[in-house]
């Protein structure tokens, strides 16, 4: 595995226990589908949230957060609008969250951004 995988899997790992610590139940993780992938699929109290996880090991290509474009939100969507259909959730609250993840040497650091669609 080369390290940018890597770095995205130990995003993940540290977004999923972030996100427990926080009272979320993890429905699913890497969803793939024939429109895409969703990094986590969970449950907040009564809430659906669909969470893209970014993780940098540096900022020189900004923050993490920051490679989520109007594209790839689209493709969130589309994404999200399938696993929805598919598993006929049409009638829950849902969300888009992205959790960014910055991995350097002083330490990691998550930031939980809610709503981003």
């Amino acid at each position: 595995m080369d390290d940018r995988k890597q770095l995205g899997k130990l995003g993940e790992e540290k977004a999923v226990r972030y996100l427990i610590s926080k009272g979320f139940k993890i429905l699913d993780r890497n969803y793939k589908c024939k429109t895409g992938e969703i990094d986590i699929i969970a449950m907040e109290e009564k809430t659906l949230v669909f969470i893209e996880v970014k993780t940098r090991s540096g900022l020189s290509y900004g923050l993490p957060c920051e490679s989520v474009t109007s594209a790839k939100k689209r493709h969130l969507l589309r994404t999200l609008r399938y696993y929805v259909a598919f598993h006929g959730l049409e009638d829950m609250d849902m969300r888009v969250d992205v959790i960014e993840i910055l991995a350097i040497k002083k330490g990691i650091y998550i930031n939980h951004i809610k709503n981003i669609v």
